[in-house]
């Protein structure tokens, strides 16, 4: 039997959306552990994917919903393309995989955070391959290049309240119709402030770049495009001393904690999961038992 152990993941931003410097995209975020998505070759139901290579069947062992800002689309395709990849023994590299599932052509998270697990940022897509914002499920450009990868120190904290799940037409008329400000300061708070926190173990400098990033460039048209009940979740977080980001469009809202007992304690208060992340990336697990 062969099983791929994905993985879920927290997209804290695109950067760099206006293009002006020739280079368009560009996207940071963190892998966890938990939600996961597992997938084995079995019995249950034919392979979803039109793909050069496959497997006779499929088992979903674990999964969680599209949509509210984990990243399953890409995340999902990716462990159906590797559990295929190697029942065939095809070595395939993530950008190949992504590249026959169609992922990547927006941000390279999701790419990055199944193969490496950790936090991932990527480089975004020069305007000699990509010529507009359009998000992946309707752009056609290769997959970015990784630019840094660290593991990532603390645990997070989602929840993942009443919102809008922003996908299909809808999310290409928001790229379409999106008017960016605050690119130049949305880069340097990543380069100055969330990256030498993590670096640094400094949870106090990566929540304050967390919140700082929510006002800025297209995360903050994302934010302000939810609803009250998700907004009114991260001013309540933010007011305890946990600024709150959202994750892609959300509805998912997170957070960063330094113990098992400050992120059970917004479960209780909250509602939602506390998680580690995953800083390893997918997994593909060989046994000899048969379904």
């Amino acid at each position: 039997m062969i099983e791929v152990q994905g993985i879920s993941r927290i997209h804290i931003t695109l950067i760099n959306m206006d293009g002006i410097l020739g280079r368009i995209d560009g996207g940071i975020g963190i892998a966890l552990k938990n939600p996961k998505i597992v997938v084995r070759v079995g019995g249950c139901q034919p392979f979803p994917l039109d793909l050069p290579f496959k497997v006779p069947g499929i088992c979903i062992d674990e999964d969680y919903p599209e949509h509210v800002g984990l990243g399953h689309t890409t995340q999902f395709k990716l462990s159906l393309a590797k559990l295929a990849s190697e029942y065939n023994h095809m070595n395939y590299s993530i950008k190949e995989l992504a590249r026959l599932v169609k992922r990547g052509s927006t941000s390279g998270v999701g790419i990055y955070t199944f193969e490496y697990g950790g936090l991932v940022l990527d480089g975004g897509h020069s305007l000699k391959v990509k010529k507009e914002m359009l998000p992946s499920d309707f752009a056609e450009s290769p997959p970015p290049s990784l630019l840094l990868r660290r593991n990532f120190p603390w645990l997070v904290y989602f929840n993942i309240p009443k919102g809008k799940r922003v996908f299909g037409k809808e999310e290409l008329e928001f790229f379409r119709n999106a008017k960016v400000e605050g690119v130049d300061m949305l880069a340097r708070v990543i380069l100055m402030e969330l990256l030498p926190s993590v670096e640094e173990r400094d949870l106090e400098g990566a929540l304050d770049s967390i919140q700082r990033i929510q006002n800025l460039g297209f995360k903050k048209l994302e934010v302000n495009f939810q609803t009250d009940e998700v907004k009114s979740l991260m001013r309540e977080m933010k007011n305890l001393g946990f600024p709150a980001g959202l994750s892609s469009f959300g509805p998912l809202v997170y957070t960063f904690v330094s113990s098992r007992k400050e992120g059970e304690e917004l479960v209780a208060r909250f509602g939602g999961k506390l998680t580690e992340p995953n800083n390893e990336g997918a997994k593909v697990k060989w046994s000899t038992t048969t379904s």
